[in-house]
């Protein structure tokens, strides 16, 4: 049970062993209320407040960069929005070659340092602002998810507080479950899961290529992107990622009422000056049409394609099974829907127009999952305006 309001001047009875001050404007949390805010500075003020909340009935929520604090559902009352911008430190291992960072820290932050000594993280989220707690948390993928996998993989341990207080590393964990991959997911705050603590982790680094460059190929049919995908994928010439931007997809009333899209796959290519060029010429002369190369990644590159007044929908669709996705967006919304994401990995985003009528929302996302559950798919709903949040709370869960 959540405790009563307290008053500023009770504010030191709460004994949180580290910073806490009343929440101000900036503090504010979509469709919550926060109460106190609390700046733990190591380790030992995090567990010690997460154990004090958890003794109070406290709520606790975590709050990094705030870039993703949108895909919460949050509860009506936050007692304690636990800032992690303390948590902030970076130390690169030459030895190992390992990155341990804490949660708070930001992700290009933490890349800007990686590079002095050449090496790099595979973690290239599309969100601003990301930090380590939020992207491992949120599972958080970015382009090179097609190269070196999910967050998960990249992590060597990280240590969590749980909701009780109990400090726990993730590699004990795992090893208990006979796991070497240290998911994060579970971090996750939202209902009925309190929030735990992800405090800081350790993380592979790899050795930055020399040159990179992408071939671009004009979509015209959403019905090209399997096989421009396949086309990819066979010639067997090592892409560091796969990616698919559709802007929508339109009727037209020639051939038929052929529905077409202008989209553009993109192929990031890396490595050294001379292998970057062969490889480059190989695939642009098979994919042929329209394809070119550039050194300069795409506008659109590692971006989300929603805005905040939009429903975000996460999707998976492995067998590169998207375009089923954009021919069922059109028919069930009737206008074209952004779709842009990881097609060498089967995961992208929808961005579909939250001025539905409730029913016809509901109807689209029903639609979206019917099409995908039919091809071992899932489609969840990531992020939605406030109002919308307890209509589709059944969809922010696979």
């Amino acid at each position: 049970m959540t405790a009563p309001v307290r008053e500023e001047s009770e504010l030191d009875e709460l004994r949180l062993g580290c910073p806490v001050r009343p929440s101000g404007p900036r503090d504010a949390v979509d469709g919550a209320r926060v109460r106190w805010v609390a700046t733990p500075r190591d380790l030992g003020e995090a567990a010690t407040l997460m154990a004090r909340a958890h003794e109070l009935g406290l709520t606790v929520l975590p709050r990094g960069g705030g870039s993703k604090i949108t895909w919460l559902d949050p509860p009506a009352v936050i007692d304690l929005l636990v800032d992690l911008a303390d948590l902030a430190a970076i130390r690169y291992d030459e030895r190992t070659e390992l990155l341990t960072v804490g949660a708070g820290a930001g992700v290009a932050v933490a890349q800007d340092v990686l590079a002095r000594s050449g090496r790099r993280l595979a973690l290239d989220p599309p969100s601003p602002r990301a930090t380590f707690g939020g992207v491992l948390a949120a599972a958080e993928f970015g382009p090179l998810t097609h190269l070196y996998g999910p967050p998960a993989v990249q992590v060597v341990d990280a240590t969590v507080v749980l909701p009780d207080g109990t400090v726990t590393t993730v590699a004990d964990r795992a090893k208990l479950l006979g796991s070497g991959i240290y998911d994060l997911r579970w971090t996750h705050p939202g209902a009925p899961h309190q929030a735990s603590l992800v405090v800081g982790a350790t993380l592979r680094t790899y050795p930055q290529p020399p040159a990179a460059a992408w071939v671009v190929c004009p979509v015209l049919q959403p019905l090209q992107v399997a096989t421009l995908r396949d086309d990819v994928l066979s010639a067997n010439l090592a892409p560091a990622a796969i990616e698919l931007d559709m802007p929508g997809v339109r009727r037209t009333p020639q051939a038929g009422g052929r529905r077409d899209a202008t989209g553009v796959l993109a192929v990031l290519l890396e490595g050294s000056t001379i292998s970057l060029a062969d490889r480059a010429r190989l695939l642009v002369h098979r994919l042929g049409g329209h394809a070119y190369l550039t050194s300069q990644a795409p506008a659109w590159w590692g971006r989300y394609p929603f805005r905040p007044d939009e429903v975000a929908v996460r999707l998976y669709a492995p067998s590169g099974d998207l375009h089923s996705v954009c021919y069922a967006l059109v028919d069930a919304v009737g206008s074209p829907v952004p779709v842009r994401g990881s097609i060498g990995v089967g995961q992208a985003w929808a961005a579909v127009p939250a001025d539905l009528p409730p029913g016809r929302l509901i109807a689209v996302l029903e639609t979206l999952r019917e099409v995908l559950l039919a091809r071992s798919g899932s489609a969840v709903v990531q992020a939605a305006p406030p109002h919308l949040r307890e209509l589709l709370a059944p969809y922010r869960v696979p």
